[in-house]
């Protein structure tokens, strides 16, 4: 991996913020809009050693559920060496982690003061990297082989999240997923999930198509319907999950019975 660490070395070292808020990111996270939280300088020691433990899972990443991570990215290890990482400080809630498009080139992006938040709610630093990092990871490995469609489709964009999501959250949830019993999940959240997926695919007012579009990946970790909605279907197929994979994302839809 290519870690860019550089402002958060800013934030260490220096005492001017300017350095920091005047990068690309902070236009980016959410497009054409700026973005920025003024980060606490009193947080520097505690942020040395987030980004001590974060470079170095980065430089010695091995994902959650590698045997099925593999067999559904086979390419994975040369596709993440030469992945780019930006670890930063500056991102305001809820941007602790995210993927985004710069010059013709992906990033993964991850905010060293969100983090920093999670472990002094008790998260284990360690394991909460590794999933984001899974989780990431498998985006991008995914849009190697399934491009983002060129079509601005209300249908098209929200099918490619479903697929795209639906991965990500399996592979990052937990690891051995194959020996999680799922069914508490799946009686807790699928219905009323998939319900609200099935609602969405028909909805025709352009606006609250907009407002579905960021609901189906955006919130609280169940009320992400699209992807909780895939990922629990996935995980009642994982013996066949290659294959689903394979056979793309139209393939996906009409199993899900969408």
């Amino acid at each position: 991996m290519l870690v860019d660490d550089s402002i958060v070395l800013d934030f260490l070292n220096k005492e001017n913020h300017d350095c920091i808020k005047n990068h690309w990111v902070f236009q980016n996270i959410n497009r054409g809009i700026f973005l920025f939280e003024t980060p606490d300088c009193n947080l520097k020691d505690e942020i040395n050693k987030i980004h001590t433990i974060m470079k170095s899972i980065l430089l010695n990443f091995t994902p959650l559920n590698e045997s099925i991570y593999s067999a559904l990215y086979p390419n994975w290890k040369s596709i993440t060496s030469n992945l780019n990482i930006l670890l930063v400080v500056g991102c305001p809630e809820p941007y602790d982690a995210l993927v985004r498009t710069y010059n013709n080139k992906e990033y993964i992006i991850f905010d060293l003061i969100r983090f920093y938040e999670y472990s002094i709610k008790g998260h284990n630093i360690n394991t909460l990297v590794k999933k984001l990092i899974t989780h990431e990871t498998s985006h991008i490995c995914l849009h190697e082989k399934y491009p983002s469609p060129l079509s601005n489709a209300y249908i098209d964009k929200m099918k490619y999240i479903i697929f795209d999501e639906s991965f990500a959250h399996l592979l990052s949830f937990k690891d051995n997923i194959k020996q999680i019993d799922f069914s508490t999940y799946i009686d807790e959240h699928y219905n009323r999930s998939f319900t609200k997926l099935k609602d969405a695919l028909q909805e025709k007012n352009p606006l609250k198509q907009d407002q579905l579009l960021i609901e189906s990946n955006c919130g609280s970790y169940w009320s992400k319907y699209a992807s909780v909605s895939g990922k629990l279907f996935l995980s009642n197929h994982l013996d066949n999950i290659v294959n689903i994979y394979n056979n793309g994302i139209s393939n996906f839809i009409s199993l899900m019975g969408l």
